[in-house]
C-alpha cells in the first residue's frame, strides 16, 4: 500500500457511527462524544445513515470517520461515493473505529480497542493518510470480496441471527460471538462435513493475471480470455489488504502492485481448514489447495446459485459476477510505521 503524508492539523471532521452496535453503551456513547463534541452522528438505519451522510458531504469535510464493523464501513462508503457524486465534491478521507464483530478494515489501518481515543487522534489530524484500491462487485466497493466459506458463514450466522431475535429478550442475551459459534455448530459445519460445494470457473478478463506462490511470483502469466483456476469452491476472494476478517491474514500480496488486487482461489478440505487456522492468523496460509494471483478483474461462474459478501456485508446469491479493481479511497492509517 502506498504511503502518504499524514494530515497536518484539525481536520473538518464528523464521525457516522452504527447506533445498533452492541458495544455501545451509556459510557462508551458519552466517550465518542467528548472526543468530536458536536460532531457523532449515531444512525440506526441505511436510510437514516444515507441522510446523515448526504447532509454532512453537502457542508464539506476533509474526514469521515465510520464506526461499526466491516459491513458498516462498506456500506459508509458506498454512500459517501453516492453523496460525492450528487454534490460534485471529492471523496473525503474514512476513518475507522473498530467497533463491531469483523474487523478486518480495522485491523488493516490500526484502529484499537479505544475507539474514543482513536477518535480523538483521528480528528487531530494524526495517523497517516494512504490512497488505498478497492474491489468492485455487484457495484460495491470494498477491501475485499469473497464467496465460498466465509460468505456462506455470513449467511448462516443471520440465519441463525433471524431465529434469536425472534425470541424474547434473546437479541440482548446472546452476543455476536455466540450467535457465530451457534451458526457454525448448527449449519456451517454440517454443511461443509458433507462436502457440498459449488464448482467454479474464474477466467482472466483484463490485464495479463500474474500467478504468485510462497517465495513471490512464479513467472506464469495467464492472458485475457483464459481461465484462472477451476474447481470445487471453498474460496474465491479478491482483496488490496491482507486481512480477511477475525484478525485472519488471508491475502500475503495484497498491496504488492497498485494496479492489482489479490485473487485467492481454493478447494481445501475442512479438515485443512481447520488444521491452518494458526497459520492464517500469521499470514503464512499456503497449500497445493490454494492458488494466488495479481489480477485487475475475473468473471466467477458457478454450477450453482453461491452467496457473496462485500466487505463483510452479505449482498446476493448468484451463479455469475465478476471482480474488478476499482477507484481507490483515502484511508487514514493509525498503525505504528
Amino acid at each position: 500500500m502506498a504511503g502518504a503524508a499524514g494530515y497536518r492539523g484539525r481536520v473538518r471532521a464528523v464521525a457516522i457511527v452504527n447506533g445498533n452496535v452492541r458495544r455501545l453503551h451509556g459510557g462508551l456513547r458519552v466517550a465518542l462524544e467528548r472526543a468530536l463534541p458536536g460532531g457523532v452522528r449515531f444512525t440506526t438505519s441505511l436510510d437514516h445513515a444515507r441522510g446523515v451522510i448526504h447532509d454532512e458531504v453537502r457542508r464539506g469535510l476533509d474526514l469521515i470517520v465510520l464506526g461499526g464493523g466491516d459491513g458498516t464501513v462498506v456500506m459508509g462508503l458506498a454512500l459517501v461515493a453516492e453523496a460525492c457524486r450528487g454534490t460534485g465534491r471529492p471523496e473525503p478521507a474514512i476513518g475507522v473505529l473498530r467497533l463491531g464483530s469483523g474487523n478486518a478494515i480495522a485491523d488493516a489501518v490500526g484502529a484499537g480497542g479505544d475507539p474514543a481515543g482513536d477518535l480523538a487522534r483521528l480528528v487531530r489530524g494524526d495517523g497517516t493518510w494512504r490512497s488505498i484500491p478497492l474491489v468492485e462487485a455487484l457495484g460495491v466497493r470494498a477491501p475485499f470480496v469473497g464467496l465460498g466459506v466465509d460468505a456462506q458463514l455470513l449467511e448462516d450466522h443471520h440465519a441463525v441471527g433471524q431465529v434469536i431475535d425472534r425470541v424474547p429478550g434473546a437479541r440482548w442475551l446472546v452476543g455476536g460471538a455466540a450467535r457465530y459459534a451457534l451458526s457454525v455448530a448448527l449449519r456451517s459445519l454440517p454443511r461443509f462435513a458433507t462436502g457440498a460445494r459449488a464448482r467454479a470457473v474464474v477466467t482472466n478478463l483484463g490485464a495479463p493475471a500474474i500467478e504468485m506462490a510462497r517465495g513471490g511470483p512464479t513467472g506464469r502469466q495467464v492472458a485475457a480470455g483464459d481461465v484462472l483456476w477451476r474447481g470445487a469452491c471453498t474460496l474465491i476472494a479478491g482483496a488490496t489488504i491482507p486481512f480477511f476478517g477475525f484478525g485472519l491474514k488471508m491475502f500475503a500480496f495484497a498491496g504488492a502492485r497498485r494496479d492489482r488486487f489479490h485473487l485467492r482461489c481454493g478447494d481445501a478440505s475442512l479438515f485443512e481448514i481447520v488444521r491452518r487456522t494458526p497459520a492464517a492468523f500469521r499470514g503464512e496460509y499456503f497449500s497445493h489447495h490454494v492458488h494466488d494471483f495479481l489480477c485487475d478483474r475475473v468473471a466467477i461462474e458457478l454450477d450453482t446459485e453461491s452467496p457473496i459478501e462485500v466487505g463483510g456485508e452479505l449482498l446476493d446469491r448468484r451463479r455469475r459476477f465478476e471482480l474488478a479493481l476499482a477507484a481507490p479511497v483515502t484511508l487514514v492509517s493509525l498503525a505504528a510505521e
